[in-house]
């Protein structure tokens, strides 16, 4: 079924030497769009200088370009290194060091990511180390950057900056003024640390109120594989009222557990049963 939503532009901005990394960040990317789209109403569209770019002679070099093209147009910025800061361009150390400084002087979000897998020091010279290295405590003074050892924990970060992202940027869901408002339960749920710990907040903000609800975690995205979180207490069956009735659930995740799950919602509504499925990220 068709929905309106708010497109997010992620430009992945890196080196020639992190193109799997450049693919498991896109693959995360879509992974979110596949659990999240539909309930938060914003879509994520990847864009990549070697798939987006158009080639053009305008008299301009081609790291200028580039940057009309994708970094002018992006809405967030994400930068991968892994062993390489890139080729040097007029202005800036690398074309990727140019993409990142013009994003963050333009006020887009930008996120920054350092690998920490192990390098080929045989096919890598000391220069371009250093070089890196150097952009490195260059980002430090910046803000916070990230670090990852593998592709997957790498995907993780980027998820989780994207649902940062979507709070920051105040992106709701569009009112569509050509389809007639629902009435009815609204089941929602969000996760709020508390501490060490998490708690599930479900929350009806329909204009019927919601009985006998029932639900279940199911881990989701690129945690299908893992344990779903605990809860500490069960609700059982409960009521949530009309206009904004809540219930807050204390939650445990350890070590391995989902962090991406799926809350999938039964109730009884006015006499008929309902059902619908709302996905969070614990960060």
């Amino acid at each position: 079924m068709p929905f309106s939503a708010n497109v997010l532009r992620v430009l992945i901005a890196s080196p020639s030497d992190t193109a799997e990394l450049r693919d498991a960040v896109e693959q995360a990317l879509h992974g979110w769009n596949g659990d999240r789209a539909a309930s938060s109403s914003v879509v994520l569209l990847p864009r990549r200088w070697e798939t987006n770019a158009v080639p053009e002679l305008t008299g301009e070099d081609g790291q200028t370009v580039i940057n009309r093209q994708l970094v002018d147009e992006a809405d967030v910025v994400i930068g991968i290194f892994h062993s390489k800061l890139g080729q040097e361009t007029p202005r800036y150390a690398s074309g990727t060091a140019e993409e990142l400084h013009e994003a963050k002087d333009a006020g887009k979000r930008v996120h920054v990511y350092f690998s920490s897998m192990p390098i080929d020091r045989a096919q890598v010279n000391s220069e371009a180390l250093a070089t890196l290295e150097a952009f490195k405590k260059e980002v430090e003074n910046l803000g916070l950057y990230g670090s990852f050892d593998t592709p997957g924990s790498l995907k993780d970060q980027v998820r989780r900056a994207i649902e940062a992202d979507i709070v920051v940027l105040e992106l709701g869901a569009p009112i569509d003024a050509r389809k007639p408002v629902r009435e009815g339960a609204a089941l929602q749920a969000r996760a709020v640390k508390a501490g060490s710990s998490y708690r599930l907040i479900l929350k009806n903000t329909g204009d019927v109120d919601a009985e006998d609800i029932s639900f279940v975690l199911t881990p989701a995205g690129d945690d299908r594989d893992s344990e779903a979180p605990m809860m500490l207490a069960d609700p059982g069956q409960f009521t949530l009222p009309r206009h904004g009735g809540e219930i807050s659930v204390p939650v445990v995740l350890s070590w391995g557990m989902a962090s991406h799950v799926t809350i999938s919602f039964n109730w009884s509504e006015a006499g008929f049963a309902k059902a619908s499925s709302h996905t969070v990220s614990f960060f």
